[in-house]
């Protein structure tokens, strides 16, 4: 292929990563992880290099932290570095097939790198792994170049950067590192080159020297987040590791199971045959299993001792994987010539499925946090009180924090103390609430002290708004109604039995049970207007889910408080007050005796404008 040709096939294939790298790039939320990047990188550079505030190495904070000086921290600006870095693995991708393939097996794994999912999901993300699989592409690369010819002090010194860079950048370049180490070492004394092998392990042991100073700073940190697990050792967790890792270079993170299981397993295969064809004989690609499979079988090994592990992690080998998928086509070809399009068009076609679910499915966001504060001021009043569950959100929600707001964590105070005079509290309960509040606390106060007007769940979080009304201690309106064979409604109590269209009624239920039940009920409240229209409605198990039926006391008084707020274009009218039962799974309603549709009509409420 000529130059000229093979320049111009290079930039399209180029043009084509920018623009997937570029396309909708601020089109989602900054996320937890991005949050805590962006505000590190925005401390002094002392501070950023200083250790003991982040467990990943700093050569991503500090060169992010050059580019938000320069750029500032709109999401777009943010994640701009990740998408340059890779844009970056392409033509290192490139270069790297040209070198342990054929010059033309380069164009298709640059190809086959410009279009993966899994780079393309990376490249948006204010994350370190763009940049590691870089700087393990380019380190790699060089360690070719030392096999090939004798390396002179410019080579050696670009070698020493780039890897470097990756080790400083993510713990498990050190991973590849040693794959290099097996690459070079291995042939050498086998060739007897002692006075090559001398240079190389003083080269290694250069990198290690410079590595010093940041294990020093970081010890005490990293000691502390490890953690023995034993039972993760084996090969289950192996084949784990693997089938996480081949679902996230095939398919990416944005596809539903099946279809992911049929793209990963048509990949594997091919990998496969690109992995066997590395044992034939003067196979040039050989070194690249090792780049592969170490790294691979080191984060295996270090499993049990990790506090957790994520297939992104491994992002580093992606590189490898997509050469060894090349030579795969390429051995298939030569069996069969029009296999190298029918091969390339069935990875494109699966890269491309997973690209438009990450680009369209928005099942898989990373997250919505700054749209839940967007929703959060466009409906709060002044004298609102937003309330913050897990200390864990603060980084986030400083980079969304809405203006003119009052605001505080749960830990900073008792919830008597932080709600004094407030009417309305937000709630925001963010990540794994069972880390911070298992036993529903916070929802369980605020629900016993008032009313829920509102609950949604905005990935990474959810939402609650509360009015606080303390109800009285015995209903308003007592009743005697049995809903199926144990559960008693007593009475209500209501807020007022005239509203304006945009106000919101408070409607407290008494219930009771005789017998201990073993089944949890969700209760419904509907308010419906004059021509049986639904205009509010407050699906929830009691207490606002922090007491279910299934942990009621028996012949116990249990006051529920639900807040019904009817939108601002309420047609006016004689509405109804509506409520029940019904099985929080199936959905099948508990039986009332007085109610052909099992559901009690409380009360009709005069809706009219002011």
């Amino acid at each position: 292929m000529q130059k000229t040709t093979t320049r111009i096939i290079l930039l399209g294939i180029l043009l084509l990563a920018f623009g997937l790298r570029i396309h909708a790039i601020d089109r989602q939320d900054i996320w937890g992880d991005e949050a805590f990047s962006i505000w590190l990188s925005q401390q002094p550079l002392s501070a950023v290099i200083a250790g003991g505030a982040d467990t990943h190495p700093p050569g991503y904070p500090f060169l992010l932290a050059l580019w938000l000086r320069a750029l500032g921290s709109s999401p777009l600006a943010v994640r701009s570095l990740s998408a340059l870095t890779g844009l970056l693995i392409v033509p290192a991708a490139y270069v790297l097939g040209r070198r342990a393939l054929r010059p033309p097996a380069g164009l298709l794994a640059a190809l086959l790198t410009a279009a993966s999912p899994a780079l393309v999901y990376y490249a948006q993300e204010t994350r370190m792994y763009s940049q590691l699989t870089l700087c393990a592409a380019l380190s790699f690369y060089w360690t070719l170049r030392w096999l090939e010819r004798t390396p002179t002090r410019k080579n050696q010194l670009v070698y020493l950067l780039v890897t470097l860079a990756a080790a400083y950048t993510h713990y498990y370049a050190f991973f590849l590192i040693l794959a290099e180490n097996l690459v070079v070492c291995w042939p050498q004394w086998q060739r007897r080159k002692w006075h090559s092998l001398i240079r190389w392990l003083g080269m290694e042991t250069t990198l290690v020297l410079a590595y010093l100073p940041w294990l020093a700073v970081q010890y005490n940190f990293l000691s502390g987040k490890a953690s023995a697990r034993v039972t993760t050792w084996s090969l289950s967790t192996a084949w784990e590791i693997a089938r996480e890792t081949l679902t996230l270079f095939s398919a990416g993170l944005a596809l539903d199971p099946r279809p992911a299981r049929a793209i990963t397993i048509a990949f594997s295969l091919l990998l496969l045959v690109g992995i066997g064809a590395a044992f034939r004989k003067n196979a040039r690609h050989r070194p690249l299993l090792a780049y592969l499979l170490l790294p691979f079988l080191c984060a295996w090994a270090v499993n049990p001792l990790m506090p957790f592990y994520f297939p992104r992690y491994l992002l580093l080998i992606a590189p490898a994987c997509y050469l060894l998928l090349t030579a795969g086509i390429i051995a298939l070809r030569r069996r069969w010539e029009p296999f190298l399009y029918l091969g390339t068009a069935l990875l494109l076609l699966g890269n491309g499925w997973g690209l438009h679910g990450y680009f369209t499915d928005e099942h898989y966001v990373k997250g919505r946090y700054g749209e839940m504060l967007h929703y959060i001021t466009e409906h709060a009043r002044p004298d609102d009180l937003l309330l913050l569950a897990n200390p864990l959100q603060i980084r986030i929600f400083e980079y969304y924090q809405p203006a003119q707001l009052d605001y505080a964590f749960t830990n900073t105070g008792t919830l008597p103390e932080l709600t004094a005079g407030r009417e309305r509290v937000w709630l925001v309960r963010y990540g794994n609430r069972a880390e911070y509040d298992p036993a529903d606390r916070l929802n369980g106060w605020l629900s016993t002290h008032g009313s829920k007007a509102h609950a949604s769940g905005w990935k990474d979080a959810d939402l609650a708004l509360y009015i606080l009304d303390t109800a009285a201690p015995t209903p308003q309106h007592p009743l005697d109604i049995g809903l199926g064979a144990a559960i008693h409604l007593r009475g209500y109590s209501l807020s007022a039995e005239r509203l304006s269209p945009g106000d919101t009624l408070l409607l407290t239920l008494y219930w009771e049970t005789d017998t201990a039940l073993d089944q949890r009920y969700t209760v419904f409240t509907h308010l419906l207007d004059a021509g049986g229209g639904l205009q509010a409605q407050l699906d929830n198990e009691p207490q606002g889910g922090s007491l279910p039926t299934d942990r009621w006391p028996t012949g116990e008084l249990i006051r529920d408080n639900y807040a019904l707020t009817l939108p601002s274009d309420a047609p006016p009218g004689v509405y109804t007050l509506r409520v029940g039962m019904y099985h929080w799974q199936t959905g099948a309603r508990l039986s009332i005796p007085t109610s052909a549709d099992d559901q009690l009509t409380l009360q009709t409420i005069e809706v009219a404008r002011h």
